[in-house]
């Protein structure tokens, strides 16, 4: 049985912000009536509200605790905090509770001191979306705002570009390399860990606070001078457009740049979205990018009919974008991991729709 969640102790909150309200818009979507109702339901209950309100955003301390899996904490007696529970899953859960109450029996395993650490890791960790969006937003947030705690910063173990990815990241916030913590799935204990709490709810909530560390990272970045990106997901080798070197063949005649994120470097992503005004490509971490557009870009993206996703569509809503879905029949065998993880079909209609000035 996995354990029964519990709240922080009173007094463990050592900062709290207010994060602002902000409207949003129901989003455009071409050909919603190919996703499934399921699927749509949710989704709409994000889409169908209008504003959304100013809630806190907190910093919490605490003492001799556990981090296992992807970013669950649990206190010495190996209860489970609740605010650290992102998507895991209830046997996720378990297992992490029973990996750290192993941890604990074999006894001899000291407390990492030498100052507070920063939760940097959470469900997702394999995902440059969830990373620019979700984890790099709370190390900014605490070298901001607590920069008197010389705080360290545990991140997950990735693999290849991704672990270039999110070393440039810290990098270009000013934040030293050398105060990073690398840890993968296995319990590990701390004297003192930082935890922030309220920044985002993935599918559920993004608060604007997390753009403070985009714009911080961007802010030194030239905008290139390509006006109109196609991004391809050549790299990832599923969930693309049947045909499309043609649909790229298509594009490019039509003035628009190829990208291809996971063969550039984090600055050079950075420069191609701050200066475009057009961006079209499958939902994918790639598109991420778009929060580094100009307010009133115009991003189209083309989106399996069954994917439930919300995450690009607050990011467009907390940046100012034009934002258009267009919902694609899904074709072949699942590629990736999820049923969503097919190739698209687009058809004619739709790609001259998405090309449309």
């Amino acid at each position: 049985m996995p354990p029964t969640p519990i709240s922080p102790p009173d007094g463990s909150d050592i900062l709290t912000l207010a994060s602002p309200a902000f409207d949003a818009a129901y989003p455009r979507v071409v050909n919603r009536e190919l996703i499934p109702q399921p699927i749509l339901q949710s989704m709409e209950w994000a889409w169908n509200t209008p504003r959304f309100p100013e809630r806190p955003v907190r910093v919490l301390r605490l003492a001799d605790v556990w981090v296992a899996k992807e970013g669950l904490v649990f206190d010495r007696e190996g209860n489970l905090y609740r605010e650290t529970i992102t998507q895991h899953s209830a046997g996720e859960v378990e297992q992490a509770h029973a990996a750290v109450l192993a941890a604990m029996e074999q006894g001899g395993v000291e407390a990492a001191a030498d100052g507070p650490v920063l939760l940097c890791k959470k469900r997702g960790i394999g995902n440059y979306g969830h990373w620019m969006m979700e984890m790099l937003p709370k190390a900014w947030l605490v070298h901001q705002h607590l920069p008197a705690l010389s705080a360290r910063f545990l991140v997950a173990h990735v693999p290849g570009h991704l672990n270039d990815s999110m070393a440039q990241s810290m990098a270009m916030l000013g934040i030293d390399l050398s105060r990073t913590i690398v840890a993968d799935d296995a319990p590990r204990r701390f004297a003192d860990l930082l935890v922030v709490d309220g920044l985002s709810e993935h599918g559920g909530y993004m608060s604007p606070l997390v753009l403070d560390a985009l714009d911080a990272l961007a802010g030194g970045v030239p905008a290139a001078g390509a006006e109109r990106l196609f991004v391809t997901r050549r790299a990832t080798g599923f969930r693309r457009v049947v045909g499309e070197d043609s649909l790229i063949a298509r594009a490019q005649t039509l003035g628009y740049t190829l990208v291809e994120p996971g063969v550039l470097t984090l600055p050079q992503q950075a420069s191609l979205f701050k200066g475009a005004r057009k961006i079209v490509g499958v939902m994918g971490a790639a598109m991420t990018n778009i929060a580094f557009a100009a307010p009133g870009a115009r991003v189209v993206t083309l989106t399996p009919a069954g994917m439930p996703d919300t995450f690009f569509w607050f990011i467009a809503t907390l940046r100012g974008l034009d934002y258009t879905e267009v919902r694609c029949p899904q074709s072949g065998p699942v590629q990736g991991v999820m049923p969503w993880d097919t190739d698209l079909l687009l058809s004619a209609d739709d790609q001259d729709r998405i090309f449309a000035d």
